[in-house]
Parts: C-alpha cells; sequence; structure tokens
C-alpha cells in the first residue's frame, strides 16, 4: 500500500513537472522578451528627447537667421538708399562744378577785356604825358569845369582800380570755390565708393545667411524625419511590449495543455538544423551581429527551420518585416526582411512548413536575416544550422 502511494505520488510530481515545466519556460522567454523590448523602448524614448531637443534648438535658430536675413534686407535698402543719394549728390556737385567753370570762364574773359581797357586808357596817358593831362585840364573854361575835369579823371582812375579789385576778388572766389567743389566731388565719389562696397558686403553676408538657413532647414527636416520614425518605432515597440506583458499576465493565470509538439528538445538540434531558404550563407562579425543572412531571389519561400509557436509576426526598425517563433526551453527563431508572413501570432509551425516570402533589406539586397536566441540573449547561429555543402561568405 505504501508503495502504490509512493508510486502515486512520483507520478503526480513527474505529471506537474511534465505540465509546469514548458509553462514555465515560456513564460521566461516571454518575460526575456518583455524586458529586452521594454529596455529598447526606453532607449527609443531617449534617443527621441534628444532628438527633440535638437530639433526645438534648430527650429530656434531658424528663427534667428531668419531675424538676421530681415535686418540684413533693411540695412541692405538703406545702404542702398544713401548710395543713391551720393551718386545723386555727386552728379549735382559736378554739374555744379561745370556752372563754375563757365562762371570763372567769363569773368577771366571779362577780367582780361577791363584789363585790355584800362591798359589802353593807361597808354593812352602815358602817351599824352603830364603836359597831356594839363591840356586836358586846362581846356576848361572855367575853373569849375577845371575841376570838375579832374574829378572826372580821377573818378575814371578809382572807377578802373575798383574794377580790378572786384574781378580779382571774384576770381580769388570762384577760383576757391572751384577747388572746394573738386574736393567735394573727389569726397562725394570715395563716399559713392564705399557705401557700393558695403553694400555688396551686406549682400554677401546675406547670401551666407540664406545658406546657413538652408542647411538649417535641411537639417531639421532630416532631424524631424527621424523624430517621425522613432515616434512610429515607439508605437511599434509599445504594442509589442503590451502584447508581451499581456501574454506574460496570462501565462501566470492559466497552465497551457501540452502538446505533442513541445515534447520535442530544440537543444537536440544544434547543428542539425536545415536553413529557411536555399542560398549563400553569410557570417558577419561577431561584433556586428551573431546572426547569419542567406542570399535567396526575392519571393522564395521561407520555410520553418523547427516544431514551435508563433510569438511575433510585425516590421522592426532596422529588421523590416519580422517572424519569431518559440521552440520550447527558452529558445526561439527569428526570420527578418520577410517580404510576407502568412502565419499569426499563436499559430503552431511545423518543421519544413512554409510560413512566408522573401524579400530583402539591410543585412542582404536580397534574401533573408536569421538569428537563434535563448532566454532573450542572442547565440551564435552558424553552429545551430548544417552547413556542409553550401557556400559561405564573411563580411
Amino acid at each position: 500500500m505504501k508503495n502504490r502511494l509512493w508510486l502515486a505520488t512520483v507520478t503526480v510530481f513527474l505529471l506537474v513537472v511534465t505540465l509546469v515545466g514548458p509553462l514555465g519556460a515560456g513564460a521566461n522567454i516571454i518575460q526575456e522578451e518583455l524586458t529586452t523590448r521594454q529596455k529598447k523602448l526606453s532607449s527609443i524614448e531617449k534617443s527621441l528627447k534628444r532628438k527633440k531637443r535638437v530639433e526645438r534648438k534648430l527650429k530656434k535658430e531658424q528663427r534667428d537667421v531668419l531675424a538676421d536675413i530681415q535686418e540684413l534686407d533693411r540695412k541692405i535698402a538703406l545702404q542702398w538708399q544713401s548710395l543713391q543719394q551720393a551718386k545723386k549728390d555727386w552728379t549735382d556737385a559736378e554739374l555744379q562744378l561745370d556752372r563754375t567753370r563757365n562762371e570763372l570762364e567769363q569773368m577771366r574773359r571779362r577780367a582780361a577785356a577791363l584789363k585790355n581797357n584800362i591798359e589802353v586808357r593807361l597808354n593812352a596817358f602815358r602817351q599824352m604825358g603830364e603836359i597831356g593831362v594839363l591840356n586836358i585840364l586846362l581846356a576848361a573854361d572855367s575853373i569849375p569845369n577845371l575841376l570838375a575835369r579832374q574829378e572826372y579823371l580821377k573818378m575814371i582812375v578809382n572807377n578802373d582800380q575798383a574794377k580790378r579789385r572786384e574781378y580779382a576778388t571774384l576770381l580769388k572766389e570762384l577760383t576757391k570755390k572751384e577747388k572746394e567743389l573738386k574736393d567735394r566731388q573727389i569726397l562725394l565719389k570715395a563716399v559713392s565708393t564705399r557705401l557700393e562696397k558695403e553694400a555688396l558686403l551686406l549682400e554677401e553676408r546675406k547670401a551666407e545667411k540664406e545658406r546657413y538657413l538652408e542647411s538649417l532647414k535641411k537639417k531639421r527636416s532630416r532631424y524631424r524625419r527621424m523624430i517621425s520614425q522613432l515616434e512610429r518605432a515607439r508605437r511599434r515597440l509599445t504594442k509589442v511590449v503590451e502584447e508581451l506583458t499581456m501574454k506574460a499576465r496570462a501565462t501566470s493565470k492559466a497552465l497551457e495543455p501540452v502538446t505533442q509538439e513541445s515534447q520535442f528538445d530544440f537543444r537536440a538540434q544544434k547543428g542539425r538544423l536545415n536553413l529557411p531558404v536555399p542560398g549563400r550563407v553569410i557570417i558577419f562579425s561577431k561584433k556586428r551581429t551573431k546572426g547569419i543572412a542567406v542570399e535567396c531571389p526575392w519571393g522564395t519561400e521561407i520555410r520553418a527551420i523547427f516544431d514551435g509557436k508563433v510569438v511575433f509576426n510585425d516590421s522592426l526598425p532596422g529588421y523590416g518585416r519580422v517572424f519569431i517563433v518559440d521552440h520550447g526551453n527558452g529558445y526561439m527563431s527569428l526570420i527578418a526582411q520577410g517580404q510576407s508572413f502568412k502565419k499569426k501570432v499563436g499559430d503552431e509551425v511545423a518543421e519544413g512548413e512554409v510560413v512566408g516570402l522573401s524579400g530583402g533589406g539591410p543585412w542582404v539586397s536580397e534574401g533573408v536575416y536569421i538569428e537563434i536566441r535563448h532566454n532573450g540573449r542572442p547565440l551564435t547561429a552558424k553552429y545551430w544550422f548544417d552547413l556542409r555543402g553550401i557556400e559561405i561568405v564573411r563580411r
């Protein structure tokens, strides 16, 4: 009786272990995957915050540069206005200088004529001599007439001298004015040249600011695209985390029946697995990834590498379309860069069953990318497949 009771106890214990073992492994896998996704989500959110800060900074800098350009436009307009006024003043000075030169030339001619008349009169007086002058005076018929003639001669001489002084003063003033106008013309020309150079420098500064503004616009647009991509990745990853959280909760609440497929041990398949598609194998450096890629034409049928249950079928940044199968005992296979996968999450798959069609992406232009994971950690995938007789390249 005691032996039977002991045997029954052992049997129940083994049955519990058999039932709970796969469930515990599945729960661990889901929890590991959930932790990995949550860390990646946190990383994406941090990167998103950094990108948004940079984008806001670029936006402010763009506004500042635009304000600088507007200020330069105002200064350029004022500079060209000043330049036009300076050129107008320069032209007016040239015209005034021409008029002054004409006046000066006329005054010189008039002065020359006056000088000639005075010289003629003086020559006449010299030829007459003192006696001739006396004759003019003595020809008067009376003393008052004599005094009048003497006064007339004196007025003629004084008038000639006054006119000579007047014309000499006028010529001096005109000469001075001509010099001032020339100096002003030179100054206006220098001012116009300086204003034009300054205006051109302002135009160059404006062009530089516009080029910088264009580069800021492109940089900001690039950051906005990155932010948009990160936000889409965050939404997708948030959805994955929510689904995995729900699965973890569901697994912790209920026991699932043991299926016939879950009895196979994936660990025993190391070095025996068939590739999901035929083609040349690409092995990457360990620093880059522990996964492998297989080249094959677009649309090649993808087959399950081992029995298991689909736990993920969606797109992920950097991987494209991703298909993950849980093979039990914490082991999962990941196939990325699929054109499409026809199995849904929760579906059972059998080894060799067609699960989708190949596509392409960053890992290989045409083909698929493969990873083997245990409890969320990537394993060196090349050791899990039978690669005898298959062409291999290393990158």
